[in-house]
């Protein structure tokens, strides 16, 4: 059974010099309270990285994500390991699917990551509201389409790159319209 994280306040405004955003303070089992700083553009970032659209799902997403299950992080081949021909360790696949850089589309990439905060929420940690504040937080998220759209084309040039290891086309920072 998940612990349940009540929570207790949202402080909205300036979170640090210059970004806006909320403080949402819980409070964990043994009356241990935690603040969960969510800065305005997290919204952005995750309709950006996931095709979220409804706002309710973001923040809630938000939420849940310091929860996951903590992935051993893939390091550089071993120059040791190299010069005596070691067997390189096969990672462990990941049983929701795969993370945002390695899946091969945002479908793919929503889908896994849905699943991971699905099972936070069953197996580890539920972050709940029973005062009704979290309306205030998702009501005034403050995205932008622009930047929403720029920030997904950001990340699916990272994406590429990571998979094939550059773009099938030449990009220019050249705006400018050739003339005839």
């Amino acid at each position: 059974m998940p612990d349940e994280y009540k929570i207790e306040d949202v402080l909205a405004g300036e979170i640090s010099p210059g970004v806006q955003g909320w403080l949402i303070i819980t409070v964990r089992p043994g009356n241990v309270r935690y603040q969960h700083a969510i800065p305005q553009v997290a919204f952005e970032w995750r309709a950006a990285e996931y095709g979220l659209t409804d706002p309710a799902e973001i923040l809630d997403v938000i939420l849940h994500e310091p929860y996951q299950e903590a992935d051993v992080p893939t390091l550089p081949p071993s120059v040791k390991a190299r010069s005596l021909k070691a067997p390189a360790a096969a990672k462990a696949q990941d049983r929701h699917g795969p993370t945002l850089h390695q899946a091969t589309s945002t479908t793919a990439a929503r889908d896994a990551h849905r699943s991971r905060i699905a099972a936070v929420k069953t197996e580890r940690v539920r972050v709940t509201d029973p005062d009704g504040l979290l309306p205030h937080v998702y009501g005034n998220h403050g995205m932008n389409p622009d930047r929403v759209r720029a920030k997904r084309e950001a990340v699916d040039v990272h994406r590429w790159n990571r998979l094939y290891g550059g773009l099938p086309v030449s990009v220019t920072n050249d705006l400018e319209v050739p003339r005839a």
